[in-house]
């Protein structure tokens, strides 16, 4: 029996090759999404584990504080800490230069010391300086990787010029090492300086970004941890270098959350047009199905025939999807990393890109849970057929109710519920518990389908009337008898327009609450920054450079603002320095809550700061509550004097006086200035003036209020570009799932489409219903996605920003998107029916009559 079920199915294949190609493309771009994003999400933590692994060469600990580092003088505390055996200070500088387009990583080391830390192998050292004490004297010393001589073909002795924040300075090449080890990280754009001419070059003081450490053998490396942190005390952190790359990854995971959500989305389209397909299948074999059923076969083996073949089906699809998301990922993965060096500050070199197995199993068994998932119910309805009845004329035998009254009570109540949950749950609910409520709204409008679809059909009647006649009735006619059939396609339309008009929207709230929040707290005439990216761990001014601008003829008000890192509650805050009495100089309407006066008497004297509102969401704080800031020289408790809407971190934000802030970090860098302009003073002349002034220095990036507030947006579009990739792979499922459905509608209806022939109706007759059902079809589908992403719109407003960021933004719905979506699925709609509607016209007359 097997065997003859098997040559049916493949018989049926034959037979009907563009649906079986349309089936396995659904799956095929679900399992991509879903592959693509979880290949790239673990290349890029691998990259940003393998960064901090290699850099801390045979550490066994590391000692770090954040972005601005701490005092050297902690060398001392470590290297008298019992257990400790060896331990090394490492500055780290990523550095413009003029080889090209290229930065190079430049570290900081003890290279007066012997550098056992950094050589792989005792008998062939990776790293070895060959005139130490040369070496240190010559202040512009550098060594580079082999792999970056040969790149730019650079020989001992040779110079190089690279970006202080002091200006250029020209560095001699004085060693070449291997590009393994440390060597081997940003794609060998390495360097090694001696740790004191590193500090005189990029102005780093008597400051160090970490200490290496490893400790004795036989030694408690717990133990030895534990002494260290309280030797250096709670600012500076001592963890194993792995946790250090945890650490990096938290960063990461907010975005690949957000890309895991859409990737599922993605594969729910592709389950609706499996279902879709399978329907079909079912349609186009209720005869053979009817026969198989006379001669005994049992009602397991017909749904058994199915299933298998939604396994075989799922099985090609995933396989062809793990290779379409391979190739996805190997296109994303240069973006990626641009989107986490400019958003996060975390730069890194092209992650390497490797075939992981376990995804690949996970992307295979989901691409086959799918499938069988989308068949079970067409299985179903084949193995309960009726075989006196299945032989019957086709029209007599699918008959649907039009609908079920506890289908629409579960689907209203769904809805209900997941609404209700985003309104009343408190924000502490574990977060994949709150995203089930977009998935309850989302599951509760399918349930609602066939009742939308019928409503859709009695409001279509009288305007395709009116528009098209009896062809445009009978269209509708024909959509609104079968809403079960109609209803995988309206489906598959809703969840695409969901998933774009939604996540369009929630991009749209972001950019205006971040247009708002940069009115408010940067009302700056004009804004110069020491680097592209929104935070930067190594360009940055020098307070010389920042007050020359300050002192210029044309400044009314200039705030210098250093940002960095602190941690609270594990997890890494934002930290901006800013001369506070000119803070709110220039931007007065500064705050949402707090006495303006009182705040800026108080941050400006050190002894209150601002935080943002989402530190206080996060963290449960409010006005007038002590908030404990961890330094490397010790805790700073401060009140909290004001609050306000400010999107930098998704963690959270702190804004201190500057002057404290240099006390306890001893850290004069600045990273921003913010500058009011005189009354009639031209903001691109000030520009051009302000560039001459720094030119020689450093570089600079100089905006007008205005023009920063448009590179902030596109960050935003950047950071949300495969956002948007995954849209198009939605709006693609949902095209193929509207062709499958007009197959079924012309397979269904081809004894109806005879006779309309046989009784005079002409060939472009039948084309054009073909064309007007789909149409009606997609224009229900339309209405139902514009309801679906309202609801959608909010959920991800109202939960998913403040779960994820603790962000509170405006409600704002892209009405404008919504009217481009009108046209847009009404052209896929035509675009999508075109064939089918050939293949109806092309009907004969005589075979469609006789057709059962």
């Amino acid at each position: 029996m097997i065997s003859a079920l098997a040559m049916i199915v493949l018989r049926d294949w034959g037979c009907h090759k563009l649906r079986l190609g349309l089936t396995t493309a659904g799956i095929a771009l679900g399992v991509a999404a879903f592959f693509a994003i979880q290949t790239t999400n673990e290349a890029l933590v691998g990259s940003l584990n393998g960064t901090i692994e290699k850099l801390a060469g045979k550490a066994t600990l590391q000692a770090a504080a954040g972005n601005a580092g701490f005092s050297f003088d902690a060398i001392k505390a470590v290297r008298s800490t019992p257990g400790v055996k060896i331990a090394e200070p490492v500055t780290e500088t990523l550095a413009a230069t003029t080889l090209g387009e290229t930065r190079l990583l430049i570290l900081g080391l003890d290279t007066a010391s012997d550098l056992q830390l950094y050589n792989t192998a005792a008998e062939r050292p990776e790293l070895v300086i060959k005139n130490p004490l040369v070496f240190s004297s010559r202040k512009d010393s550098v060594a580079i990787t082999t792999k970056l001589a040969d790149r730019f073909g650079i020989k001992d002795g040779d110079r190089i010029t690279v970006e202080t924040s002091s200006g250029p300075a020209v560095l001699t090449i004085r060693g070449l090492f291997t590009a393994s080890g440390i060597g081997d990280v940003y794609d060998g754009n390495v360097a090694v300086m001696d740790i004191y001419s590193a500090q005189a070059t990029f102005g780093r003081g008597n400051r160090i970004d970490r200490i290496d450490i490893s400790t004795a053998d036989g030694a408690d490396v717990d133990a030895v941890q534990a002494e260290l942190v309280a030797r250096l005390g709670p600012g500076i952190d001592v963890v194993r270098p792995d946790l250090r790359g945890k650490s990096l990854e938290n960063s990461v995971t907010t975005m690949h959350a957000g890309f895991t959500i859409l990737s599922i989305v993605a594969l729910m389209i592709g389950v609706f047009i499996i279902f879709n397909s399978f329907t079909i299948s079912v349609n186009q074999r209720w005869k053979d199905i009817a026969i198989l059923r006379s001669i005994g076969v049992e009602r397991r083996g017909i749904k058994l025939m199915f299933l298998s073949e939604a396994v075989i089906l799922g099985a090609i699809g995933s396989c062809l999807g793990i290779a379409a998301g391979l190739a996805i990922s190997m296109a994303a993965m240069g973006l990626v990393t641009r989107i986490t060096a400019t958003v996060y500050g975390i730069a890194s070199a092209t992650p390497e890109l490797r075939f992981e197995p376990g995804y690949a199993a996970a992307a295979f068994a989901i691409g086959i849970v799918s499938s069988v998932i989308a068949a079970w119910v067409p299985a179903r309805a084949a193995a309960s057929l009726d075989p006196a009845a299945a032989l019957r004329n086709i029209e007599t035998r699918r008959s649907e109710p039009r609908m079920n009254r506890l289908r629409l009570a579960a689907g209203a109540a769904l809805v209900a519920a997941g609404l209700l949950g985003v309104k009343f749950t408190p924000p502490g609910i574990d977060s994949y518990v709150q995203s089930t409520y977009s998935f309850m709204i989302q599951f509760g409008m399918i349930m609602l389908l066939p009742a939308i679809i019928t409503v859709g059909g009695l409001v279509l009647r009288p305007v395709m009337d009116r528009l098209f006649g009896a062809e445009g009735v009978i269209a509708v006619e024909t959509m609104a008898r079968s809403p079960r059939r109609t209803a995988a396609t309206v489906g598959a339309i809703m969840i695409g327009l969901t998933f774009a008009i939604s996540n369009a929207s929630l991009i749209q709230s972001l950019k205006m609450a971040i247009d708002h929040s940069l009115d408010k707290a940067l009302a700056a005439d004009i804004v110069i920054t020491s680097s592209e990216q929104l935070s930067s761990r190594s360009n940055h001014f020098s307070e010389a450079v920042a007050a020359s601008i300050a002192s210029m003829d044309e400044v009314e008000a200039a705030d210098q603002i250093r940002i960095t890192t602190t941690r609270m509650n594990d997890r890494e805050v934002a930290l901006l320095a800013h001369d506070m009495s000119e803070f709110f100089r220039i931007s007065p309407d500064l705050l949402d809550s707090g006495d303006p006066a009182r705040a800026r008497e108080l941050t400006s004297r050190g002894e209150g700061v601002i935080i943002s509102n989402n530190l206080a969401f996060r963290s449960n704080l409010k006005l007038g509550d002590s908030l404990t800031i961890r330094s490397p020289k010790g805790d700073v408790e401060l009140p909290i004097v004001g609050m306000l809407d400010y999107y930098r971190s998704e963690h959270g934000t702190i804004f201190l006086e500057r002057a404290l802030y240099r006390q306890y970090w001893d850290d004069p860098d600045v990273d921003y200035i913010f500058i009011d302009l005189k009354p009639g003073v031209d903001r691109q002349a000030f520009k051009a003036k302000a560039a001459a002034a720094i030119a020689g220095t450093r570089r600079a990036f100089i905006y007008t209020h205005e023009e920063y507030k448009q590179f902030a947006g596109g960050v935003i579009d950047r950071f949300f570009l495969l956002m948007y990739m995954q849209t198009i792979i939605a709006i693609a499922v949902a095209a193929i799932g509207l062709v499958n459905t007009m197959l079924i509608s012309v397979a269904e209806r081809k004894r109806e489409l005879g006779i309309f022939r046989a009784i005079g109706g002409l060939r472009r007759q039948v084309v054009k219903m073909v064309l007007l059902e789909a149409a009606a079809i997609s224009m229900v589908g339309f209405a139902a996605g514009a309801l679906t992403s309202l609801l959608n719109t909010y959920f991800l407003i109202n939960t998913a920003a403040k779960v994820v960021a603790g962000f509170r933004l405006p409600f704002h719905f892209s009405f404008w998107l919504l009217g481009l979506a009108i046209p847009a699925v009404i052209v896929m709609a035509m675009i999508s029916a075109w064939l089918p509607a050939r293949n109806a016209a092309r009907l004969e007359v005589a075979d469609a009559i006789g057709y059962e």
